[in-house]
């Protein structure tokens, strides 16, 4: 019985034990909970602002690369704009080129000309002497064949005619007048002298026939066809080239010569008239 009660009281003592060491180990592993939980959180936490922090940096450097970015494009489209206006000078200076190439080209031309145009000058100058001493010859040549056919033409307006002949060869001895004035007053006698080919027309003029006294009659000139004049006796004359004389007309001509006066007197409307005409000639 000793040895039960004894194993009994063992057994007490050893529960009492295991009671107090479970109660020990209790406290402990709550304790250790206690202080995993307190570490856990603290672990928590500490994660927590590691990852704020590492949020925070990672948001910064993507601002930053944003920024940079930014810049960046800005660079870009700076050189871009840059770009295009160096190439939009570019093609402005090429087009500027070829339009300085073109009017470059065309004075090269004009230049071409002008400096024909001097050679041609020059040379006429160098002949001037020599075409100067062929001039005067030719002029008084002129001047001679206009005076002897003024005077074997039909006599009409002699005094004037003969006028003007004497004043070109009074111009030809001036020296004080240029080659050029002598030239241009010889041509201009010319052009009178055919303008007459185209002309009607009446005049007032003395008029000697036959070696009497002159007298003032009415003539009528058809160009050079025909050369008429009604005497103070009302009696008609027409010239006739072949005889170098005046020659008696028919009365039933007034009414024409009348009409041809008025016309050439600007006294009436032009017109178709009848006008008699000397005889055909030989020409030899």
């Amino acid at each position: 019985m000793r040895l039960a009660n004894l194993s009994f009281i063992d057994a007490s003592v050893s529960s009492g034990r295991v009671q107090v060491h479970l109660e020990h180990n209790m406290t402990k592993l709550k304790f250790m909970a206690q202080v995993s939980a307190a570490a856990l959180a603290i672990s928590t936490l500490g994660g927590a602002a590691v990852a704020q922090q590492q949020l925070s940096r990672a948001l910064s450097t993507a601002t930053q690369s944003t920024s940079a970015g930014a810049s960046a494009q800005a660079r870009i489209d700076r050189i871009d704009d840059a770009t295009n206006s160096v190439v939009g000078e570019y093609r402005a200076a090429l087009q500027e080129k070829e339009t300085v190439a073109l009017n470059v080209e065309q004075q090269q031309i004009f230049l071409r000309s002008q400096q024909n145009e001097i050679n041609s000058i020059s040379s006429q100058i160098a002949r001037v002497d020599e075409v100067q001493d062929q001039l005067l010859p030719m002029m008084l040549r002129m001047i001679g064949n206009l005076e002897d056919f003024v005077n074997s033409d039909v006599p009409f307006q002699m005094g004037e005619r003969q006028d003007r002949i004497q004043k070109l060869k009074d111009l030809m001895e001036d020296p004080a007048q240029s080659p050029s004035e002598r030239y241009r007053q010889i041509i201009n006698a010319y052009q009178i002298e055919l303008s007459y080919g185209n002309q009607t027309t009446s005049y007032s003029e003395p008029v000697v026939v036959d070696g009497g006294e002159a007298r003032k009659v009415e003539f009528l000139r058809v160009g050079r066809v025909a050369l008429m004049y009604t005497d103070t006796d009302g009696s008609m004359h027409i010239w006739s080239q072949a005889n170098k004389a005046w020659e008696d007309l028919p009365s039933s001509y007034a009414l024409d010569i009348s009409s041809a006066t008025r016309i050439a007197l600007e006294q009436k409307t032009p017109e178709v008239f009848p006008a008699p005409l000397p005889g055909a000639t030989t020409v030899n």
